[in-house]
């Protein structure tokens, strides 16, 4: 089974972190191609770290997210005319694999589906016309790991998909176009997915809710960086991770150490301003429905856009 991997990269300091490179050796394992797609500038030095590992680098500010750097590396593998089976997309927003890649590749195969992913997530946003996004059931493979089989993105669906990606000034839209949108297009044309982790079925999103046990009970490969930079979620506290993952795997915690304290920076005053919230909210909503918490969300966003354009300047001295 011959797979190219089209990875897409973004850093705020416009480096390739050691997490990163530890990442892309585990996909080398399971890959013949390895295209590497950078939506910074980045330097020389920066990309010898990728000889022997990337066989193409495109390292250009393009502002289109993943799905941008997804489209440039799949374009380019068109163009150099590289011969694979299947399709691999997959981002830096994950520390890991904690656990081995070909395991659960011979798993999925023996799937009957088109395309797979590690996780599904049940709820997304959708747009209404002269109304404003909200949430809906709208099922969808997250957009951190997905394989395409051959079947798919040789698909004039698929092709369609890939060249319709473009900036965007929302963030929901990307994620109503694209994350949401690739699965649903793909449904909507008798496609089948498939996913490695499939028994949270009621749960909003496993990868933050039940990070703890992936790991540990289903010898899941990867663990969400937001769930480290954040520190909450609606899971709470994150609360011994680095004993948990040394006790299940042995993947160098100090690569996470390190990276999350170049980065902990950018999210520490917000977010220790915050975190007494967060706890009490938890709390209070861990046992609610779904859709209450979406609520609370939202509201959450709407009434802090409104104090930011309407009281900078004293939320700055706050």
């Amino acid at each position: 089974m011959k797979r190219l991997c089209v990875f897409a990269h973004w850093d705020r300091d416009n480096i390739i972190d050691d997490y990163v490179i530890y990442y892309l050796k585990a996909l080398k394992e399971v890959c013949e191609h390895l295209i590497f797609v950078s939506d910074c500038d980045l330097g020389d030095d920066e990309c010898k770290k990728l000889n022997s590992i990337a066989d193409f680098i495109i390292a250009e500010k393009h502002g289109e997210y993943d799905f941008g750097s997804y489209k440039r590396g799949f374009l380019l593998a068109k163009e150099k005319e590289l011969e694979f089976d299947e399709l691999i997309f997959a981002n830096d927003s994950c520390y890991g694999p904690f656990y081995p890649l070909k395991p659960i590749f011979d798993k999925m195969e023996r799937k009957s589906c088109h395309f797979w992913g590690m996780t599904q997530n049940r709820y997304g946003i959708t747009k209404f016309e002269n109304k404003p996004n909200k949430p809906a059931v709208t099922p969808h493979v997250q957009s951190y790991f997905l394989v395409f089989k051959k079947c798919v993105f040789e698909s004039p669906v698929f092709l369609n998909f890939i060249n319709s990606i473009k900036s965007e000034n929302e963030k929901d839209n990307i994620i109503i176009k694209y994350e949401v949108g690739l699965s649903q297009k793909l449904y909507k044309n008798k496609f089948k997915s498939a996913v490695y982790i499939n028994k949270y079925k009621f749960i909003h999103n496993c990868m933050s809710e039940k990070w703890d046990k992936l790991i540990t009970k289903d010898k899941f490969p990867f663990l969400k960086t937001t769930i480290i930079k954040n520190g909450f979620y609606f899971t709470g506290e994150v609360k011994g991770w680095e004993k948990l993952i040394q006790k299940n795997s042995d993947y160098p915690i100090e690569l996470i150490k390190k990276h999350s304290q170049r980065v902990l920076d950018l999210y520490e005053d917000k977010y220790s301003k915050m975190n007494l919230y967060r706890k009490i909210r938890f709390h209070l909503l861990k046992h609610c429905p779904l859709e209450i918490r979406f609520c609370v969300i939202y509201i959450e966003k709407y009434l802090f856009l409104i104090l930011n354009t309407f009281c900078f300047n004293k939320l700055k001295k706050f």
